[in-house]
């Protein structure tokens, strides 16, 4: 708490003194601004499938723009952590992101039926596993973070929020960038795009992004580096203007990734007295791995998607069709070291191939009327076929039928899943004046699952053994099919009190459909589904533009009502971890977003969040504690963003180039039980450099994590040990920018 206190000090004494500085120096410089045209610039969003400002949307809306994303070194969804309100982003293994935002995610999505309860979109097409079918970030226009349920007009329906990201459009003018850039870690770095006009008729755009970086991590034990990278991406992009009122767009995308994956180190429990591992490895340091196993995280992506506009005159015709692939292949070590000294050295292997079809027409009316609506149907069919081999050998003292003989087996479990989601919506506005809109909308949403999957023992063990290694305990084979509808309404009033200030209060809810298992240790778990989630969140917001739109500060408060929300868990018995309904849990918050245009040089940005959750009439059928009141896991109570984005001009023809960008996170708990847990901690990252004033070139150095903080992004708990994988050390370099 006290570290908490201290870290909410610093924020609200840094926003305080960006609101005092800002005012003040606003007052003095406004005139003269005003002639040199310093102002924050407009952004445009599309969070309701319209063409709108960010400052006139009633939703919790956060939008990084691409070039900023290029420029910090953001090409992961895991990066985006720490850059918008109550967004957490922790990583299993190389191909599992688990995001949470506003205290609402997903742990763990191996299994073939499981959704995410935030959903991420590439150019409004939904990726339905976000770990196996997610390309690099990359020349894209922007990214929006909405917050809250999203389940009107947002595609496949997502519980949490959304992160959509929208890749940058062809032009009819002729243009392009390249970048070339080096760092620590042998890390070498280039990409850029061109677009242009093929004819008069035709644009096309291409893309390009290479990231290769040695590893910040020794494996002693067999001998190779981890934590490295080898990835390569590209977008094509065309528009065809068919005629005055048919646009016609093609985006072909496909991605490669390689490293050998992501590390843990054990380190001792200290919600467990006694140490029984961690201080007998070979090493301390965290930035080691004792596995025995060769380790790897190999990922193929590719997209295609095509989008149909046909202006009817009074209304808008938009067709979205699009077909997504992802193919990973990743082996990872549990516990990170031999056996001794770990209980058992275990080694996952999960291949996971997935295909989706996604389908979509809506129907907009103009939105320069009174009455604006907007309707559509949507469809989504997506197949995942994935494996799941568990290779493990215990080197304990122990024979037959002891604890010895259970951590030492091998198995797989094969599972085919196809998931069908059919949607009909709806949404509508209606100005009541001047000054008053009045909007609401609804989804109809259908899930459709199917599920085989084919669990092998392949073997027990050493010679002698009798048990497989758990959870599994025989062979199986189960196939199941299910069903759910939904209807997630939702409702909203604006009041625009100003020429640049607007209050807004909503009501929505949120839905996600069922499921299975990943992984079961027997028939009878394997079939027993876990139920739908739903929420309603109740929030209130102000948008406020102040000095001549040198000030944007924006407001939301919220409260969230969880019914059956889907929670993972560790079963005590079996040793496995399971997807399980918690009966119901709350959540509330504020938010606060500001950024200030002090002169045409020095911008100042701050932003925050505190949450406040818990679980409510908890009874885990999987854990003997009674889990309510508890915090919701992965959820911190703080956590808080300051910088400042600096360029000043440097003689005639050039200028300085400085942006400084630190981040902080609260404590947050693993697991429902809240007894594992991350203490809060901050980073820093910043770049400095020089460029051309026309823009027409750069050398900037860059940082991140420059104070070298040690934290950890995911854990595994086992018998008094945290087997924990940690965010990258310190990284920098130097990059070389050529626009033309």
């Amino acid at each position: 708490m006290k570290c908490s206190r201290h870290a909410w000090s610093i924020f609200f004494s840094a926003a305080l003194w960006c609101s005092l500085l800002s005012a003040e120096t606003i007052a003095q410089e406004q005139k003269a601004a005003n002639k040199q045209g310093v102002v924050l610039e407009e952004i445009t969003v599309v969070a309701r499938k319209i063409q709108e400002s960010l400052q006139r949307v009633p939703v919790a809306v956060t939008v990084l723009d691409g070039n900023e994303l290029t420029e910090g070194k953001i090409f992961h969804l895991n990066e985006l952590a720490g850059r918008v309100p109550s967004l957490t982003i922790q990583s299993h293994s190389a191909t599992e992101s688990e995001i949470f935002i506003r205290g609402i995610g997903s742990v763990r999505l191996i299994g073939a039926t499981g959704d995410a309860s935030v959903g991420t979109f590439l150019d409004e097409v939904y990726l339905s596993r976000r770990g196996a079918a997610t390309p690099p970030l990359f020349d894209l226009e922007r990214i929006e973070a909405l917050r809250g349920p999203q389940g009107t007009v947002f595609g496949k329906n997502v519980v949490g929020g959304a992160l959509s990201l929208i890749s940058a459009k062809p032009r009819f003018e002729t243009e392009g960038s390249v970048y070339a850039g080096f760092g620590n870690y042998g890390s070498i770095e280039s990409g850029g795009f061109f677009t242009g006009k093929v004819t008069d008729d035709i644009a096309a755009r291409f893309a390009i992004h290479q990231n290769k970086r040695d590893g910040y991590v020794d494996n002693i034990v067999y001998g190779e580096e981890m934590e490295d990278l080898d990835s390569v991406a590209a977008r094509l992009s065309l528009t065809w203007n068919v005629n005055e009122t048919t646009t016609f767009d093609l985006i072909l995308d496909g991605s490669t990734e390689s490293s050998n994956g992501q590390s843990r180190h054990g380190v001792d429990d200290p919600t467990i007295p006694g140490a029984l591992t961690a201080p007998y490895l070979r090493s301390q340091d965290p930035r080691t791995n004792e596995s025995p196993y060769d380790q790897w995280a190999d990922k193929d992506t590719y997209g295609i998607t095509a989008r149909l506009e046909k202006d009817l005159g009074s209304m808008t015709l938009t067709y979205l069709s699009a077909f997504r692939s992802g193919d990973a292949d990743i082996r990872w070590a549990q516990l990170g070291s031999t056996s001794p000294p770990a209980l058992t050295d275990s080694v996952l292997t999960i291949p996971e191939k997935s295909e989706a079809f996604t389908q979509e027409v809506r129907l907009a009316s103009r939105q320069d009327k009174r009455f604006r609506w907007l309707a559509g149907l949507y469809y989504l069919h997506d197949d995942t076929d994935i494996r799941i081999r568990n290779t493990a050998a215990s080197g304990i003292p122990g024979g037959p039928l002891t604890l010895a003989d259970a951590l030492s087996g091998d198995w797989q479990t094969h599972q085919l899943g196809v998931s069908k989601n059919s949607a009909v919506f709806a949404d509508a506005s209606y100005d009541l004046s001047d000054d008053l809109t009045v909007s609401i909308g609804g989804r109809y949403t259908k899930d459709e699952k199917e599920l085989d999957s084919d669990v092998r023992v392949l073997s027990v063990g050493r010679p002698g053994d009798f048990l497989p290694v758990a959870p599994m305990s025989a062979n199986f084979s189960i196939g199941v099919s299910d069903s759910w509808t939904e209807f997630t309404p939702k409702a909203s009033l604006e009041w625009r009190f100003g020429e640049s200030q607007m209050a807004y209060i909503s009501a929505a809810k949120g839905f996600k459909g069922g499921g299975w298992q990943g992984v079961a240790a027997n028939a009878a778990l394997a079939t027993v589904v876990y139920e739908p989630e739903t929420a309603w969140t109740n929030e209130i917001g102000v948008k406020t533009e102040l000095f001549d739109s040198r000030l944007r500060l924006n407001v939301a408060a919220f409260y969230t009502d969880f019914k059956n929300l889907q929670v993972e868990l560790l079963d005590d018995v079996n040793l496995v971890l399971i997807l399980e309904n918690a009966s119901d849990a709350k959540i509330e918050g504020l938010e606060i977003e500001m950024e200030a245009k002090l002169s045409s040089s020095l911008t100042l940005f701050a932003s925050g969040s505190f949450l406040d959750s818990e679980y409510e009439n908890y009874d885990s059928a999987f854990s003997a504690a009674d889990l309510s009141g508890n915090r919701l896991q992965r959820t911190p109570k703080e956590q808080f963003t300051v910088g400042l984005d600096f360029r000043h001009p440097m003689g005639d023809n050039m200028e300085l180039i400085a942006n400084l960008h630190y981040s902080h996170q609260g404590q947050i708990y693993y697991a429902p039980q809240n007894t594992n847990y991350e203490d809060s901690y901050g980073y820093l990252d910043m770049r400095i450099g020089i460029g051309s004033a026309d823009g027409k070139w750069s050398l900037v150095a860059h940082g991140k994590n420059i104070t070298d903080e040690l934290y950890r992004v995911s854990i595994i708990d086992f018998a008094g040990d945290e087997w924990s994988s940690y965010a990258a050390p310190r990284t920098y370099g130097l990059t070389l920018t050529r626009n033309f």
